[in-house]
């Protein structure tokens, strides 16, 4: 029989790992690369630390995950 403590040990852990989790689950992040949209910059990232702490910036504003070769024309 499980116990309180123990469900609740489980939660935390389960929701630890939840920002690795998504980036498995999205190419685009697994990856680890993100480009400016302004400058054309590009920088290696750790996908999951970025979903935990906050996305890197460049020129002032977020960079992106989305490759311009891949980008629609608009």
């Amino acid at each position: 029989m499980k116990t309180k403590w123990s469900e609740s040990v489980e939660i935390v852990r389960y929701v630890a790992g939840i920002h690795s989790r998504i980036v498995d689950q999205v190419p685009n992040l697994a990856r680890g690369q993100v480009w400016c949209l302004k400058c054309g910059a590009t920088r290696k990232v750790d996908s999951a630390r970025c979903l935990r702490t906050g996305w890197p910036k460049c020129c002032g504003e977020t960079m992106t995950i989305d490759d311009p070769k891949e980008r629609r024309p608009k």
